[in-house]
């Protein structure tokens, strides 16, 4: 799976996701901090990446390659990743769709 990490998201999220294999960029080193949503919507679509944010902003957009929005800030990085390796390993799709991580993939 490949991921963007919003720049909302701790960068120990985005260390330990590269760490299991996940080819991951952050928000921040590919664009810029304060990108627009539309911008950032627009990059992820264009280099097939699911977005993780817990910006509910991006609700709003219908066409997207997929988000994982992130319930709670303080979720423990290991609980965050091991959500995404699950849905990783079980969903085959998730372009159109919103998931909750780590809401009961742990």
């Amino acid at each position: 799976m490949r991921v963007c990490v919003d720049e909302n998201i701790k960068r120990s999220v985005t260390t330990l996701l590269a760490q299991e294999g996940f080819d991951v960029v952050r928000v921040q080193d590919k664009l810029a901090l304060g990108y627009e949503d539309a911008e950032i919507v627009s990059f992820c679509r264009e280099t097939e990446r699911i977005l993780l944010t817990n910006d509910d902003d991006f609700f709003s957009f219908d066409d997207h390659p997929g988000m994982l929005f992130l319930t709670e800030q303080r979720t423990p990085p290991r609980k965050i990743v091991t959500a995404i390796q699950r849905l990783d390993r079980y969903v085959d799709d998730l372009t159109g769709t919103v998931w909750h991580v780590p809401d009961g993939w742990i």
